[in-house]
């Protein structure tokens, strides 16, 4: 087996750190874009405190289930969060494998949030791959859902 892998994304998201925090913690937000590609989330449930647990369910256009469970280690509202990050579905190279999330917010000069993801204990370069094809589709369904809240 190969060594541990990660992955670290950093974007810009419009909108304060507060929201962003928000839209990783809470059911009705995490729900419009916590899935890869088109997937689509079909149920969140969170306890968001230290120690508290998530799960995520979402379908594939062809039906399949995909779920993400884990807990929350470290919670610092509109400025970090980590949580353990655990894949059951017909992804084999995912499955019994508990990675580490770590989301790292802050303000910048012009309003939007620089967001920063890493992800470690990836147990594969596969499943690294994997992982780091499905985050960007996230954050541009994070984006747009943001975008239209705004609208709204």
């Amino acid at each position: 087996m190969s060594s541990p892998t990660s992955l670290t994304f950093k974007r810009r998201i419009p909108g304060p750190p507060d929201e962003i925090f928000d839209a990783w913690t809470q059911p009705d937000v995490m729900r419009q874009w916590l899935a890869p590609g088109d997937n689509e989330v079909i149920e969140v449930t969170t306890n968001v405190c230290v120690g508290g647990r998530f799960r995520i369910c979402s379908i594939a256009p062809d039906g399949t289930l995909h779920k993400i469970d884990g807990s929350y280690r470290e919670l610092e509202p509109g400025r970090r969060i980590v949580m353990t990050w655990g894949y059951s579905g017909p992804v084999e190279l995912l499955c019994e494998m508990e990675t580490l999330l770590e989301v790292d917010l802050a303000a910048t000069d012009n309003g939007e949030t620089a967001m920063t993801v890493t992800q470690t204990r990836i147990a594969t370069p596969d499943a690294a791959e994997a992982y780091g094809g499905g985050w960007p589709t996230c954050f541009a369904k994070l984006e747009r859902s943001i975008a239209t809240a705004k609208q709204q």
